[in-house]
Parts: C-alpha cells; sequence; structure tokens
C-alpha cells in the first residue's frame, strides 16, 4: 500500500509540470543573414595560446564528399540553381591556363596547371541567422549554408586575386 501511494504521488506531481514556454516573438530578435569566412590554419589573434581552432578541413572535405556522392545538394553560387554532381566536379577539378609575359624581354609564356580544389581547398564561408531571446538570455545560432573556399587567379600572371565560395550547400 506504501508503494501505491508513493506511485500515486509521483504521477500527481508529474502532471502537474509545466510544459517549457516558447518564448514570445516580442523577445526574440534576429540578425540580417551574415557570411563569414574560415581559412584553414589561420590563428585567432587574441588567443593568448596562439592555438588554431578554426581547422574546419575535415568539415569541408565530408561536405565536398557528401555534395560529389549526390548525398547532399550543391547551389550555384551566383545563380542559386541546383547543381550536379558532374558540375561540382568540374568547379573544383579543371585544367588552368595563365598566360605569363616577361617584362623586360617582352617575351610570351604559357603555363598549364592542373587544378583540383577537392582535396586541396582553402577553408569554409558559413552563411548564418543569429537571433537573441531577451526573455532567457538566449543566443542561437541558424547555420543556412556552408560553402568551400577556392582561390582565384588571373589569367595574365598567376596572381592571386583572393577567395570565393565554390558552391552552396543550403540548410534553410
Amino acid at each position: 500500500m506504501k508503494n501505491y501511494y508513493s506511485v500515486l504521488l509521483l504521477f500527481l506531481a508529474s502532471c502537474s509540470e509545466q510544459p517549457a514556454k516558447e518564448p514570445l516573438a516580442e523577445t526574440i530578435t534576429r540578425t540580417k543573414t551574415m557570411e563569414y569566412a574560415v581559412d584553414l590554419n589561420s590563428m585567432f589573434h587574441q588567443d593568448l595560446n596562439d592555438e588554431d581552432f578554426s581547422d574546419v578541413s575535415p568539415l569541408t572535405a565530408q561536405l565536398i564528399a557528401d555534395v560529389l556522392s549526390g548525398k547532399l545538394k550543391a547551389h550555384d553560387r551566383s545563380s542559386d540553381e541546383v547543381l550536379s554532381a558532374e558540375q561540382v566536379k568540374s568547379l573544383l577539378q579543371f585544367t588552368d591556363t595563365i598566360w605569363f609575359e616577361e617584362e623586360e624581354t617582352g617575351d610570351k609564356s604559357i603555363e598549364i596547371f592542373e587544378r583540383d580544389y577537392s582535396k586541396d581547398f582553402y577553408g569554409l564561408t558559413f552563411r548564418e541567422q543569429w537571433s537573441y531571446d531577451a526573455e532567457g538570455s538566449i543566443i542561437n545560432r541558424k547555420i543556412l549554408g556552408l560553402a568551400p573556399r577556392i582561390p582565384v587567379y588571373s589569367s595574365q600572371g598567376g596572381d592571386l586575386r583572393g577567395y570565393t565560395s565554390a558552391f552552396w550547400v543550403k540548410y534553410d
């Protein structure tokens, strides 16, 4: 009988618990969509130990592998069209022709490079939206997309011009 009352008391106590409250829409502030890049092996200058916390290579490698296998959909960085695995492969693996001109003599030459950014990428770009719940003082981050970063070289002289997103994987 003692066990019966204990179980009954436990049951009544569990029924009286309030479900978790959803935050009110008025208490949530959202940011605009943010994009930021994380380059491989970059150091955070504020870190006193100067350790590298930005190695996103395993995540980027898996992202690329999943896109090439068809597990994830890739979107064109400009038009937002869905890309096939073959189209993504052609963005990451291609032949690059660079024209050089010797300043002193005016001699011209061509060098051909085989690029493979499916394994030799330079980082990852994050597209996120952050929100702040004033009622609970909680910051939430929602990843909307990820994009592997690849370098862009000039066709004359082969100078590094910067980095761009190869394609986007969306998570919204």
